[in-house]
């Protein structure tokens, strides 16, 4: 705990992965219509770590980049497609333009985040 508090302390402001509540990938895991065991995966999770991360109340640093990125990706879906349930549809279905991959499934990096968030740019101004 001490390292991490130091570490913190040492990047300052710039604080890049911090834990989030538990409640936020529950959150997200309601906007996008997906049961604990789905989100699990989709956090890079066992169903039974996910479990764990619910009783003590917190996400680790990785998995609350992931919530956070898809919470992201959830809003701008919602924005550009109409609403939570059709961004989820979107999220988890497999697009052509993606290699035929659901989107979902790019969220292990930032890169591939960049390529889902782009992506639902181009459908919003129309240059896909």
């Amino acid at each position: 705990m001490a390292v991490r508090q130091l570490q913190r302390r040492q990047e300052g402001s710039r604080e890049v992965f911090t834990p989030k509540p538990f409640e936020l990938s529950e959150r997200v895991r309601e906007r996008l219509g997906a049961t604990s065991e789905e989100m699990a995966a989709y956090i890079g999770v066992t169903f039974r770590t996910y479990q764990r991360r619910a009783q003590k109340g917190e996400l680790a640093d990785a998995e609350s980049a992931k919530v956070e990125m898809l919470d992201s990706l959830l809003a701008l879906g919602a924005r550009v497609l109409g609403d939570d349930t059709r961004a989820g549809e979107w999220l988890t279905s497999p697009i052509l333009s993606l290699e035929g991959k659901r989107p979902i499934e790019l969220l292990d990096t930032i890169k591939g985040y960049e390529r889902v968030k782009n992506k639902l740019l181009q459908i919003e101004y129309g240059t896909f």
